[in-house]
């Protein structure tokens, strides 16, 4: 099994070469097999939002016109809050590895507090960006960052191993979104922690470096929050549940088969007569 990730635009993909298949992402299969209410809510929320915010400017449009842009002003909202994100993602890896960087005024506070986060816990970068996969559960992804941390003093932090120098090493993973730090983060990172390959940035691939902890780290504007996750084995083991879940999903279609034709040709014919009933007349 050799992956070579895809690259189209802002969307990419997984291929093994030596099969020119494609590989199954873990954003994907957590996308297709792992339910999210929240974003029931969340999509009506957005699309009365937008309809507020436009309300002058949807007056002056056709009706049909009117409900196709209702109906499209959550996924601008979407792809904005997309765009952005992955501006301040990019900005994050770059000062991990102590480039400097120009900031737009907009994203002034997410790059300070990606500053003073790794201040705070002198991180020291190992991998970031990094393609890792699993050939036994063959699953694929691209994680954030694998870095050393100093973490402070506390019965807390006690059950994280600490090297002889105090540092621990983790894999972490920037947000940015309004809400924070969700569950199924850990259901992201945890087959990451479980792969068994990581390919370098020349190509060559080695074993998957083992983490003492996993964790969230939460950008905003005023600040950051840096939250532990739990990836263990029972995490890992819940997303090759979710794997299964999304492999039966994009295989129903597969289920039905083509419609049966009746053997013989009917004998009936379905008709209707005139008023006066003189003659058939066609429907």
């Amino acid at each position: 099994m050799k992956i070579q990730r895809v690259n189209r635009g802002r969307h990419h993909w997984y291929v093994d070469t030596d099969t020119d298949t494609k590989v199954p992402g873990v954003t994907t299969i957590n996308g297709n097999g792992l339910p999210k209410p929240a974003l029931l809510n969340w999509a009506g929320d957005a699309t009365a939002e937008y309809a507020v915010d436009h309300w002058d400017d949807l007056a002056k449009l056709p009706t049909s016109e009117r409900l196709k842009k209702i109906k499209g002003g959550r996924y601008e909202k979407r792809d904005a809050a997309a765009n952005k994100g992955s501006e301040i993602h990019q900005l994050a890896e770059r000062l991990s590895t102590g480039e400097r960087v120009t900031v737009p005024d907009a994203l002034t506070g997410y790059v300070q507090s990606c500053v003073q986060f790794l201040d705070d816990f002198d991180l020291r970068p190992l991998h970031i960006e990094a393609v890792v996969y699993s050939e036994s559960r063959r699953h694929v992804g691209t994680l954030d960052l694998i870095g050393d941390v100093l973490l402070p003093e506390g019965p807390q932090y006690d059950h994280i191993p600490r090297r002889d120098d105090g540092y621990s090493r983790g894999l972490f993973d920037w947000k940015t979104g309004r809400s924070g730090i969700f569950g199924d983060v850990a259901l992201q990172l945890s087959p990451y922690r479980f792969s068994e390959l990581l390919i370098l940035p020349d190509g060559e691939v080695i074993d998957m470096p083992e983490v003492d902890f996993c964790a969230g780290i939460h950008l905003r504007a005023d600040g950051y929050s840096f939250v532990p996750l739990e990836c263990g084995s029972e995490q890992y083991r819940d997303f090759l549940y979710v794997k299964e879940v999304a492999r039966i999903v994009g295989g129903l279609r597969d289920l039905v088969g083509e419609p049966i034709v009746a053997p013989t040709a009917s004998a009936y014919v379905l008709a209707k007569t005139s008023e006066d009933d003189s003659e058939e007349v066609p429907f």
